[in-house]
């Protein structure tokens, strides 16, 4: 099993201004635009140490609709096209068994995929950094006359921290 460290479910939050300044470099890189309403997003994602749900956003920007990064009060679909942008892109990731996002370990790369690790108790999730389970899957799907176009993975249990 190829491990990485990565498996630190705060890895890439050093810091929610952090993260958001490494996707704006991407951003600049790929010629993309982040918008405010994007970096707002994209920030809270960050920032929120847990997978967070697209109302629980849109919750969180109300107090910030006069904000001086021009954010504006945030309607359901602007939410959505912000998330839409980031998954795009590779800068979150959606868990689809929770209807929530979290933020990528790696924003400096197209968007890909991994399995994550959901705690059940305390809503954790931890992106697995091993390309060895995604290869796999890859592989026996393939070895299936099936042509995979996307993985998701998600295992539901309780962390260390938890189960202890």
């Amino acid at each position: 099993m190829s491990r990485h460290a990565c498996t630190d479910p705060k890895h890439h939050v050093h810091g929610a201004a952090d993260f958001v300044a490494a996707v704006e470099a991407a951003c600049h890189a790929r010629g993309l635009r982040l918008t405010p309403v994007r970096a707002r997003v994209l920030g809270l994602v960050a920032d929120a140490g847990r997978p967070v749900k697209a109302y629980d956003l849109l919750e969180m920007l109300k107090p910030t609709a006069a904000d001086e990064e021009g954010v504006g009060a945030a309607a359901p679909p602007t939410v959505y096209r912000a998330l839409d942008f980031l998954l795009a892109n590779g800068f979150i990731h959606k868990l689809e068994s929770v209807n929530a996002f979290v933020a990528c370990h790696h924003p400096s790369t197209a968007q890909h995929s991994v399995p994550f690790l959901i705690c059940d108790r305390c809503h954790s999730a931890v992106e697995l950094e091993d390309r060895a389970v995604v290869a796999a899957l890859d592989e026996r799907a393939r070895a299936l006359g099936f042509v995979p176009q996307a993985q998701t993975l998600e295992v539901h249990g309780l962390c260390a921290r938890c189960s202890g």
